[in-house]
């Protein structure tokens, strides 16, 4: 059987990996290091912040972002985006705001089921992303979120 051709442009992809092998290596490397978890931990809460960020992205515009995973971590790239201001807003709000969602809900769980260390470490991980990422630095939320404020 022949398939026709497909026309028109590729297919929008939703994820995209840089440096897959270096970035393989020094997950695998860093995660079997890490005997303590908190490696892990920080990287679930930095899948929740990011995806706090996706799915406000998807309610304000309507459609999936492209996530980029890299060396330096997740990203969202806004190249060729327009957003007006409080789209801007809410969009770098969301991680923080997913951040601190997750934290409520862990100590919430903790204080209903008894109290478990794992649990209070992810609520203190959670609020250290989200902390974090509201520094007013240059590419983390906190600097968007001034400029859809005050820019």
């Amino acid at each position: 059987m022949i398939r026709p051709r497909r026309s028109g442009p590729p297919p929008e992809r939703h994820l995209r990996i840089e440096h897959p092998l270096t970035l393989l290596f020094a997950a695998a490397f860093l995660l079997g290091w890490d005997g303590s978890g908190l490696l892990r931990l920080g990287l679930l809460c930095a899948l929740l912040h990011e995806a706090g960020h996706v799915l406000a992205f998807r309610a304000l515009l309507g459609r999936w972002p492209c996530v980029v995973v890299g060396l330096t971590g997740l990203r969202i790239p806004l190249r060729g985006v327009f957003l007006r201001r409080r789209q801007e807003l809410w969009l770098a709000a969301a991680g923080p705001l997913a951040n601190l969602a997750g934290c409520l809900a862990a100590l919430a769980w903790m204080a209903a089921a008894g109290a478990a260390l794992g649990g209070y470490w992810f609520a203190a991980v959670n609020l250290l992303v989200g902390a974090a990422n509201l520094l007013p630095l240059p590419g983390l939320d906190g600097a968007r979120i001034l400029q859809s404020l005050f820019g």
